[in-house]
């Protein structure tokens, strides 16, 4: 009888141990650090990053396409949003500021936007739909810039100057994970910002006014802030960040809303709090993931709890059919398994 229950007791403990979330790393043949993804689905996903590199999965990451636009080694391509299997368009940060748009999968890359003002840094975009999307770049002066598109990334215009948040010196957004813009809803967008303030935009008319507020996360120093926004719907979400120098730096990390990003709470347990984060995303409507390079973390009861995660990446990114992918640096992309 005693050798049944040992069996039985070993079993549950590896029921246990199999039923933890893990990552599955794939051999993309590349060196880049990648903070740009878009996951279409659990076969295809779309990767970016420095030295221009653009990857692309069409069978689950089996094998990864280098699909880089041509000549561009020299740029930092920090956000990527695709369409589907052969659309997609990437954004690079810094000096020259571009966008180029390809339809046929990156054989065929078109520049869409280019900016060579001093000051000009984008941080990331995003899309409400197939047609309409939003970008916007640290403040050259006193006030964010913010592009947008009517037409799916072929042309991009400016947002008039008056339109256009005021900022205090200093402050910018965070290029780390391409989620630090999340559109939310017909017209909603939300920018979060760092250093002397975790600055919370908000727009409800495609950026033609906004409300500011702030969250209370680590803020004060330009290595601090806001690096990440997950909702769930148009008024639970969080955001996530800290001090991207280390853990150990890092003071509140984590906040919620419930009110559309109007006002934050602080957020989280002993698990999660003062770990950086740069990425948070919903698997569903209760499983959220974190991650950073070192760590990640996730709960599955909508945010009340977290439990560690092991493997360290920049930005995950979440498929409509519930693939969650995650990229980071040295070329890294993962597939989530969650039992």
């Amino acid at each position: 009888m005693k050798y049944i229950l040992i069996s039985l007791a070993v079993l549950a403990i590896c029921e246990g141990i199999k039923a933890q979330p893990y990552w599955e790393n794939f051999e993309t043949s590349s060196e880049a650090s990648l903070r740009g993804l878009h996951a279409i689905s659990a076969k295809v996903c779309w990767a970016s990053g420095s030295e221009g590199t653009v990857l692309r999965t069409r069978d689950g990451g089996k094998t990864w396409e280098d699909v880089s636009v041509p000549a561009s080694q020299e740029l930092q391509f920090r956000d990527i949003h695709a369409f589907g299997a052969d659309t997609a368009l990437v954004l690079s940060a810094g000096l020259p500021a571009l966008i180029y748009y390809t339809s046929d999968g990156g054989k065929n890359w078109l520049r869409t936007y280019e900016n060579n003002d001093a000051g000009i840094f984008f941080d990331a975009m995003d899309f409400w739909d197939q047609q309409r999307g939003i970008a916007f770049s640290d403040a050259p002066g006193n006030r964010l810039v913010l592009i947008e598109t009517q037409d799916g990334g072929k042309s991009w215009q400016h947002l008039p100057e008056s339109t256009l948040p005021k900022v205090a010196t200093g402050q910018g957004g965070f290029a780390a994970s391409g989620t630090c813009l999340r559109t939310l809803g017909p017209g909603k967008v939300i920018i979060g910002l760092g250093g002397p303030e975790a600055t919370v935009l908000l727009s409800e008319d495609y950026g033609r006014t906004w409300y500011k507020t702030s969250a209370p996360l680590d803020h004060g120093e330009a290595s601090k802030g806001i690096f990440s926004f997950a909702f769930r719907n148009e008024k639970e979400g969080f955001c996530t960040g800290g001090d991207y120098r280390a853990d150990s730096l890092t003071g509140f990390n984590i906040a919620r809303t419930t009110d559309g990003g109007r006002s934050w709470f602080v957020s989280g347990d002993e698990t999660i709090l003062g770990r950086y984060r740069s990425c948070i995303a919903y698997l569903n409507k209760d499983t959220l993931l974190t991650v950073s390079r070192n760590s990640g973390n996730y709960s599955l009861d909508a945010g009340e709890s977290w439990n560690e995660l092991e493997g360290g990446f920049y930005t995950i990114s979440v498929a409509k059919d519930g693939a969650a992918w995650a990229s980071g640096p040295a070329g890294s992309i993962a597939l989530l398994h969650f039992p």
